[in-house]
C-alpha cells in the first residue's frame, strides 16, 4: 500500500495506536494539534495521503479561510513541529512496546506507520548490511537541469541565441549556492538523462522575428513530469536587430527566470513547502533554510531559540554545511541586535560562523551577507558595506542583498544610494522581510514626512519587535498624535524593558547617523520626557 501505510500493519491496529496516543497524559498537545494528528492519520488510512498539504490542513483543521496562503502564514509548519515533538516525547515515555507506531517525518505532513523490530527478529546470526552513507547537508538542495533552449525564426543575425540564453540562465542560477545546476553537457557526459539526479527541468524556445524576440519558458518536475511553471515573454527589437541588443535581452530574460525560480518565495521555495511526503531526502538542507527564511521574514521572537538550537545541532552533525553556518551567524547577530540570551559574546560567534561559511563556500553570497551584518554591529560599518558589495557581486539578482545594502546606507543617511536600492528590492520581491522598510522610515522621517514614515513603520509587520513600535511612536509624535504615540511607546517598553532609558546608547550601537538619533530622541521626548535626551553625541569616526 502507499501513502505511509505498509500492508503488514492492519488498519485497526493503527487506529488503536492513534486512540492510545490521544488518550495518554504523556501526549502533551493542544486540542488543535490533536485534531491535526487525527486528520492526517485518517486521510492516510483512506488512501488520501497525497492530498495532505499545508493548505488542506489549515482550512480543514485550523479553520483558516479559503484564501489561506502558506507562503504568508506558516502556522501549519509551526504546529507540525510542535506535534512532532509531542509524539517523540510520548514514545520516549510510553513507547516501550512492539505495537504500531505513528510518526510524522520532517519535511512532510503525511504520517508513517511502523512496528519496532522484536529481539527475536533482530537475529545476531544474520549479517547486517552497512547502512548507506548519509549525504552531507551541503550536498542537499534542489537539482535543476537547464536544457538547451530551442531556437526558431530568422536567426541570421544571431544563430546561437539558444545557446546564449542557456549559458546565461546557468550562470545566473549557479550564483545561488543552495541549488545544484546541470546543463546540457552534463546530460551528455553522464549518459542517459534519466540517470541524472535531478528534480526539475528548465526548458524553453526562443523565436526571433523581424521586430520581436519571443520566449516560451517551461519548468517541470522530474518525478512525475508535472509542469510547475510556464511563462511567455515578448521583447521588441530595434529596426537594425543589433546582435548586442539581442544578447542583452537574453540577459534580461535570464535574470527574470532566476527571480521567478530561485529567489525566496519563488517556484523552488513553494515546491519545497508544498511537497508533502514527496520531497526527496536531499531537500533536507533546503528545508532548514526555509525554516530560517520563515523566521527572517517575521523576526518572530518565539521562533528564535528553537531555530538556533536546531541549526547548532545541524552544523555539529555536518561541519561542511556552509549555508547553515551563515544562517546561524545571522541569528547570533540578531541576538545582539534584539537582546536575546545566546551566550556571552554573540557577535564574536556570529563573525566566526560567517568566516567559516566563507571558507567552506567562497562563492556564497549568504555567507558574505552574514559577515557584513556581524561587522555592522561590531562597530565596523564601513567594512560591512564593503562586504555587502562583495555579496551583491556574487549574486546581483538577489533583492534581499539590495534591500540589506539600502537599509545600511539609510542608517548612514546616504539617501541617493539607499532609496533606489530599497525601492527596487521591494519592487522585485514585495514578499521579502519587512524589516528593511525601516530604511524607508528613516528617509521619510529625516525629510519631515511623518505620515509616510508611519506608513513604512506599520508595513514592517513585526509585532514582536519593540524597535519597530518605537519607530511608529516617533512618527506619531511628529504628527502630534501623542496619545497614540504613548500607546506604541508602552508596547515598546513591554517588549524591550528599559529601552527608553538607554535610547541614545541603543541607537548608537545600531550605527545610526547622529542626526537621525537626535531627531528620533526629540520625538520620543515629546511623548515621554525621560533620560533619553540627546547629549554628548559624536559622529562616527571617518574611515
Amino acid at each position: 500500500m502507499s501513502d505511509g501505510l505498509p500492508s503488514s500493519i492492519p488498519e485497526p491496529e493503527i487506529r488503536a495506536e492513534l486512540e492510545r496516543i490521544l488518550a495518554s497524559s504523556d501526549f502533551q498537545a493542544s486540542a488543535r494539534n490533536r485534531r491535526f494528528l487525527r486528520h492526517v492519520v485518517e486521510e492516510t488510512l483512506l488512501g488520501r495521503g497525497g492530498r495532505i498539504k499545508a493548505y488542506s490542513i489549515a482550512t480543514s483543521v485550523f479553520g483558516r479561510p479559503d484564501d489561506f496562503d502558506p507562503l504568508q502564514d506558516s502556522i501549519v509548519r509551526i504546529e507540525a513541529a510542535r506535534l512532532r515533538r509531542a509524539i517523540e516525547r510520548f514514545y520516549l515515555l510510553e513507547g516501550d512496546r512492539l505495537g504500531a507506531r505513528i510518526t510524522i517525518p520532517k519535511g512532510t505532513y503525511v504520517p508513517e506507520f511502523s512496528r519496532p523490530q522484536s529481539p527475536a527478529e533482530a537475529s545476531p546470526l544474520i549479517e547486517q548490511k552497512a547502512p548507506p552513507a548519509i549525504e552531507p547537508l551541503q550536498d542537499y538542495g534542489p537539482r535543476i537541469l537547464v536544457e538547451l533552449f530551442e531556437q526558431e525564426g530568422d536567426l541570421a543575425s544571431c544563430p546561437t541565441i539558444g545557446r546564449t540564453l542557456t549559458r546565461q540562465v546557468i550562470s545566473a542560477l549557479t550564483r545561488f549556492t543552495d541549488l545544484f545546476v546541470y546543463g546540457p553537457a552534463t546530460a551528455e557526459v553522464g549518459g542517459a538523462e534519466h540517470d541524472l539526479p535531478i528534480d526539475y527541468r528548465l526548458s524553453g524556445t526562443l523565436t526571433l522575428s523581424r521586430d520581436r524576440l519571443h520566449a516560451d519558458l517551461l519548468m517541470s518536475r522530474q518525478m512525475d513530469g508535472r509542469y510547475v511553471w510556464a511563462q511567455t515573454l515578448d521583447h521588441p527589437l530595434g529596426v537594425e536587430r543589433d546582435p548586442q541588443q539581442i544578447v542583452s535581452l537574453c540577459s534580461e530574460i535570464a535574470g527574470h527566470v532566476v527571480r521567478v525560480v530561485a529567489l525566496r518565495d519563488g517556484i523552488l521555495d513553494s515546491q519545497a513547502r508544498e511537497s508533502g511526503g514527496a520531497a526527496p531526502r536531499h531537500f533536507a538542507g533546503y528545508q532548514k533554510l526555509l525554516d530560517f527564511h520563515d523566521y527572517w521574514r517575521t523576526l518572530d521572537p518565539a521562533r528564535f531559540e528553537p531555530l538556533r538550537l536546531d541549526l547548532e545541532a545541524t552544523i555539529a552533525a555536518d561541519s561542511g554545511f556552509a549555508a547553515g553556518r551563515a544562517c546561524l551567524s545571522l541569528l547570533y547577530s540578531n541576538a545582539a541586535r534584539f537582546g536575546y540570551q545566546a551566550g556571552p559574546a554573540p557577535l564574536d560567534r556570529a563573525l566566526s560562523l560567517a568566516r567559516e561559511a566563507i571558507r567552506l563556500a567562497p562563492n556564497s553570497s549568504k555567507a558574505y551577507h552574514a559577515r557584513a551584518v556581524a561587522e555592522w554591529f561590531l562597530g565596523q560599518p564601513e567594512d560591512a558595506l564593503v562586504t555587502l558589495q562583495m555579496a551583491r557581486a556574487l549574486n546581483p539578482n538577489d533583492p534581499e542583498l539590495m534591500a540589506e545594502l539600502g537599509f545600511r546606507h539609510a542608517k548612514r543617511m546616504v539617501w541617493e544610494i539607499a532609496v533606489p536600492l530599497l525601492e527596487e528590492a521591494y519592487l522585485r520581491n514585495p514578499l521579502q522581510s519587512g524589516q528593511y522598510r525601516m530604511g524607508l522610515f528613516f528617509f521619510h522621517f529625516a525629510h519631515d514626512r511623518p505620515a509616510e514614515a508611519l506608513r513604512e513603520a506599520l508595513a514592517i509587520n513585526a509585532p514582536g519587535i519593540g524597535h519597530f513600535h518605537l519607530a511608529s511612536c516617533a512618527a506619531l509624535s511628529e504628527m502630534g498624535r501623542i496619545d497614540e504615540a504613548r500607546a506604541y511607546l508602552a508596547e515598546t517598553d513591554r517588549l524591550v524593558p528599559g529601552l527608553r532609558d538607554r535610547l541614545v546608547e541603543d541607537l548608537t550601537f545600531r550605527q545610526i547617523h547622529p542626526d537621525l538619533i537626535a531627531a528620533i530622541a526629540r520625538a520620543i521626548g515629546r511623548v515621554d520626557p525621560g533620560p533619553g535626551r540627546v547629549r554628548h553625541l559624536r559622529r562616527p569616526p571617518a574611515h
